[in-house]
This record gives structure tokens, sequence and C-alpha cells, in this order.
């Protein structure tokens, strides 16, 4: 005879052995609101299954609602402002929770100490739902929500936590931007990545070389460490020896043609010279792909330090739509998302999760991104 003591089941075991969403079966225990009859049959044979017993003290505390709604924005140490993206994406699910009677509470979790102070509020069970901005893979601070007793609301896909959530179609809207700098006649694109540790950055990162196809070059690439300006400046000033000569592109199009004249013209090549400045212009980088607004700016000035006009020699494109394309020079050219759209969208998966909207625990919303035509590109 086994002396191995039997672990005792929880609302999670039942959830799972139901087919419902853990917040389903702790409204079933509660009194069923907002249960269906389907879902509330499968719940008590779960239950009969799983020998599971209700903690009664949990109970009358699970029907005590606070009211609040956390929205945790978890980035890495080196990124000393939150993006703008996220302060509209906040705007957004603080107007949609509000006009629903939720106090959101904004936690930010940039620090050894703050992450830990965090997670032991999420422990506590201090709110009602969670909608979480984890800007990074950082798997252990991702696995401290594996267990959380309230819903939770991620803003990117990936990963394998087994929450919905709401993004972008990231991969595609860098499709599309590439394949509009191509399609206009660029010929060698650097792509300035955003840092490797965001799941947005990585998508977007797919969407550029999708785009690319036998064209991709890996050394064509930049990995930044953070998405703020300085990024795009040093980008452009590690790979200065490898664009166009100023001037060399608005030749070749005044030209209409790659013609010998115009690029010795520009280049100041004469003679037995002529071939190799048409071969080093050919091959030269004309057009760089960014993946945020801020990083792009940062390329545009540095380009301008270096003598290059955008988007006549260079052409420059942004992501996200943010205020600072606006403030650009030129206005750049950009992936428009909707960044309030994308936090009113995640406050309303959240409440309608609360009030029992049966959802899958992988449900998805991709919200549409666009391309802004502006002087950049």
């Amino acid at each position: 005879m086994s002396t191995m003591m039997r672990k005792k089941p929880t609302i999670r075991d039942v959830a799972q052995l139901a087919g419902v969403s853990y917040g389903t079966v702790s409204r079933y225990l509660n009194g069923g609101e907002h249960v269906s009859p389907d879902a509330a049959e499968r719940i008590a044979q779960a239950i009969s299954k799983a020998q599971y017993t209700p903690n009664n003290a949990a109970r009358t505390l699970a029907r005590q609602r606070t009211h609040a709604v956390a929205l945790i924005i978890q980035v890495e140490s080196n990124e000393t402002i939150v993006q703008a993206s996220v302060s509209a994406a906040m705007t957004g699910a603080n107007q949609v929770l509000g006009d629903a009677g939720y106090q959101m509470v904004t936690l930010i979790a940039n620090t050894e100490s703050s992450t830990e102070r965090i997670l032991r509020l999420v422990g506590s069970d201090f709110a009602d739902g969670y909608l979480l901005f984890s800007m990074s893979n950082d798997d252990q601070f991702a696995e401290s929500f594996r267990n959380v007793g309230a819903p939770v609301v991620r803003s990117e896909i990936g990963g394998d936590l087994p929450y919905p959530a709401v993004d972008f179609t990231n991969e595609q809207g860098q499709y599309d931007i590439t394949r509009y700098l191509l399609d206009k006649g660029r010929r060698r694109l650097l792509y300035i990545c955003g840092p490797g540790y965001s799941p947005t950055a990585l998508n977007r990162y797919e969407g550029f070389k999708r785009a690319m196809g036998d064209q991709f070059r890996e050394g064509d690439v930049y990995f930044a460490d953070s998405w703020e300006i300085d990024n795009g400046e040093m980008a452009v000033a590690e790979f200065e020896s490898r664009f166009v000569r100023p001037g060399a592109a608005a030749a070749r199009v005044a030209a209409g043609a790659d013609s010998a004249d115009a690029v010795a013209a520009d280049s100041g090549a004469a003679g037995a010279g002529v071939d190799a400045a048409v071969a080093g212009v050919a091959d030269g980088i004309d057009g760089v792909v960014c993946a945020n607004d801020d990083i792009a700016m940062g390329a545009i000035r540095r380009l301008t330090h270096m003598g290059y006009r955008v988007p006549e020699d260079v052409s420059v494109t942004g992501f996200d739509d943010s205020p600072i394309a606006l403030l650009s020079d030129p206005k750049l050219t950009t992936v428009r998302q909707d960044s309030q759209l994308h936090g009113e969208t995640m406050a309303r998966l959240l409440l309608d999760i609360m009030d029992g909207k049966p959802l899958g625990e992988r449900h998805t919303v991709l919200l549409p991104t666009t391309i802004m035509h502006r002087r950049s590109a």
C-alpha cells in the first residue's frame, strides 16, 4: 500500500477537467452567477470526479470584490521611460474601467525590489483582475502569474501563459512597410530591431525578414538594447560605411536609370573608376526600417548629421505612430497602431471575463495596423 499522500485537488484542477476557466469555476462555487447551464453541469461533474471540496473561508473572501484592477508594466531596468504606446493604452484602459466602476492601479516593475513587491501584492489577491504589459521574455516574472486567482489579460501574444491576450498584427505591419520601401525601388535595407527580450520586437523582426525574402542579409540587422532614440543613432553610426553616398540615390532617380553618368557625377568618379562607383552605390544601404518611432527619430538625426537627405538619399520608416512621428523632420512614415484602442480592448475583455463570459484560456484578439504615409519614405 502506498504511503504517498494524494495531492488535494484545486479549483484549477476542476477547471481543467471541465474545460472552463478558473474564474468560471470560482463564480459557480459562489452562487453560479453568469455561468451557463452547460458549463455548470460540466463543473459539477468535474468536482465529483476530482473529489474537490470547496474551502468555505476562501469562498467568503472571493465574494468580497475590491473593485480594483491592476495594470502591471514589466520592463527591463535599462528602459528609462514607459513607451508612448503603453501610455496611450493606459489611458484607454483607465477610461473603460472607470466607466464600469473600477479603479485602475498602475504598477511598474523595473527593478528587482519593485518586482518582488508587486508579486507579493498579486499573491495577496488585492485586485479583481490584472492587465499585464510584460515587455520582456522574463520567464520568472511571467510564471508568477500562472496561478493567480483573478482573471488576467495580456498585452502581447507569445509565450505559454494560459491567459487571453490582445495584440496588434505586428509581423504583418512590419512586412507591409518593408514591402512598401522595396516596391518604391529601395534596394538594400538596414533593419534596426527592438530589444531581443521583447516579444513585440521579435514579431516585427519576423515581418521584416519575411518581406525581404531572398534579399535578406543578416549582416544588415542591428539589435538594439532598448526602444530609445539613442539606439537609432548608434545603429546608423555603426553602419555608416555601408550607406549609399550622399546624393547618389537622388541622382539615380533623376537620371531615370542606374546610369554610370548619374552615379559618376554624384560620387566624383570618372574614367576607369566609374564601374567601381556604380557597383558601390548600387550595393549601398538606401533605406532604414526601424522597430519603433523613437529609434527611427534617432536614425534620422544621425543620417542628417552625416550629410544624408531623408528621404532623397535614404528612406526611414518607424512603427507605432506615436506623437514623436509628427515631430520628426521630415515627418515619419510609420505603421500606425491604435494604442488607446489596445488598452480599451484589453479592459473590455477583462470585464467580460470577470462578468462570466466564457472564453478560452488562450483567446486572442488581434488589432489591425496601417501604414501612415508621410515624408520620410
